[in-house]
């Protein structure tokens, strides 16, 4: 089993678990993966086998402590990576991701360490998702989703749960991108859609965009 193969695996599985232990079945993986099911099985089995997951075949599989420290270790190059292509590469944030997704693969600390130096090491990467730091722990937060926003509530964009190229442009074209200060005007009873106010410009959007975008009060 490739080691790129066992890294992306690893951090599906943390990603799905939300990074909290908890089983991820074997459908999850290949939706996920965009593969058979059979090849989840096999490879599941012999990440079991490597002491990475533990995996019983009538629930499905979870991260041991080596398989989380791997995988929060894969994260956090990522979204160093991440980071790095936007802040001193001039990326667009809805570009680095597919551009970290190689180079997550560069298993040298020193490099990663260097460049979270060089970034001032920061606690978040262009997508507002939180960057571990070198023991694996990840920042602590308040944030919340915009959706579970009141009317009236005053708050400031820290991050996106929905990295897709179109999402990211839909934001930048009504300027809600990261550290964006907005206030919420209207919640419509029909279908909780979202009048807000953002650079002094009002914009609606849909219930599904609000339960994308993580915010913080301000």
């Amino acid at each position: 089993m490739q080691s790129e193969t066992i890294e992306n695996y690893l951090k599906t599985i943390y990603h799905l678990s939300g990074g909290n232990g908890t089983i991820v079945n074997n459908k999850q993986l290949a939706d996920k993966l965009n593969v058979i099911p059979a090849t989840v099985t096999e490879a599941v089995k012999k990440l079991h086998d490597l002491k990475f997951v533990i995996y019983e075949k009538s629930y499905g599989t979870r991260l041991t402590a080596l398989g989380s420290k791997t995988a929060l270790s894969i994260v956090r190059r990522h979204r160093i990576w991440e980071t790095y292509l936007a802040n001193e590469l001039g990326f667009g944030w809805d570009e680095v991701h597919e551009i970290a997704e190689e180079l997550e693969h560069i298993k040298n600390d020193k490099l990663i360490r260097k460049l979270s130096e060089k970034l001032g090491n920061p606690s978040f990467d262009p997508h507002g998702d939180p960057i571990p730091d070198e023991k694996g722990k990840i920042q602590k937060s308040n944030f919340i989703k915009l959706s579970e926003a009141k009317v009236k509530y005053n708050c400031k964009i820290m991050g996106v749960t929905d990295h897709s190229t179109a999402f990211l442009k839909y934001l930048e074209k009504h300027e809600l991108i990261i550290g964006a200060s907005i206030s919420i005007k209207i919640i419509e009873e029909f279908d909780n859609s979202i009048v807000l106010v953002c650079q002094k410009k009002e914009v609606s959007i849909s219930p599904k965009a609000a339960e994308s975008i993580i915010v913080e009060a301000l």
